[in-house]
C-alpha cells in the first residue's frame, strides 16, 4: 500500500460508523483488514468532544515515554483495551489525520513499551505528542511516517514541541504563510502520489 491508501483510510475513519469507541466522543477507530495486513485508522477531530482534547495539553507522565499530551493519551486509553484486543498482537500499521495521527503515535507509544511495536504509523497532519525528545527516541526504531501538507500549521503545534518523526513535506501551499487551509485531508490525498515512485 502506498501512503496514499493510507490517507484514504484516514480518511474513511471520518465517513464510517467506528469498530471501537464511539461516534460522538474523540475515542474513535475503525479496523480494516487490506491486502497489506491489518490496519487501524483513527478518526481526527470533527466534533467539540475533538477540539476539547486537542486543547488539553496538560502533560501526562507515561513511564517509558516521559511527558506526553494528557489530552491525546486520555483519548487513546479511553479505547486502548478494544485497539490491543483487536490487533491480538498481530502486525498492524496505524494511520490517522490530525487528532487521530495523534492517536496513532499513543498507541504506537504504548505498543512500543510494552515490547509489541507497530509494523508502521502513518500520521497526516498529526499534531507533536510530546514536549520532550523522549518519544522520538522511543519510536526510532518504528517506521513512523509524518506528512505535512504546504504550510499547515498543525505539525508544529503546540510551539516548540519537536515531532515524533521528521516532518514528510508535501505538495504545494494554499497560502504563503503558515495556516490552515492545508490541513485538509482531501488536499492531503491530493498531493500524495496514486503510486509509489521507482527509486533509481
Amino acid at each position: 500500500m502506498t501512503p496514499r491508501d493510507y490517507a484514504l483510510l484516514a480518511q474513511e475513519a471520518y465517513n464510517a460508523a467506528p469498530d471501537i469507541g464511539k461516534a460522538d466522543s474523540a475515542s474513535r477507530a475503525i479496523v480494516r483488514q487490506t491486502a497489506a495486513g491489518l490496519v487501524i485508522a483513527f478518526r481526527g477531530s470533527d466534533d467539540e468532544e475533538s477540539w476539547l482534547t486537542d486543547f488539553d495539553i496538560e502533560l501526562v507522565d507515561v513511564p517509558g515515554a516521559g511527558k506526553v499530551h494528557g489530552g491525546f493519551w486520555r483519548a487513546w486509553k479511553a479505547i486502548g483495551v478494544g485497539v490491543l484486543a483487536a490487533i491480538d498482537g498481530k502486525p498492524v500499521t496505524l494511520v490517522g489525520h490530525s487528532l487521530g495521527g495523534a492517536l496513532a503515535l499513543m498507541a504506537a507509544i504504548e505498543m512500543t513499551i510494552s515490547g509489541n511495536p507497530p509494523a508502521a504509523v502513518y500520521g497526516f497532519e498529526a499534531p507533536c505528542v510530546s514536549p520532550e525528545t523522549s518519544v522520538v527516541e522511543l519510536l526510532a526504531n518504528v517506521q513512523v511516517k509524518l506528512y505535512r501538507k504546504g504550510l499547515d500549521i498543525v505539525p508544529i503545534l503546540p510551539p516548540g514541541w519537536p515531532p515524533a518523526a521528521p516532518l514528510i513535506g508535501i505538495g504545494k501551499p494554499e497560502l504563503p504563510v503558515i495556516n490552515t487551509l492545508d490541513h485538509k485531508l482531501a488536499g492531503v490525498i491530493e498531493a500524495l502520489p496514486a503510486v509509489e515512485p521507482i527509486a533509481v
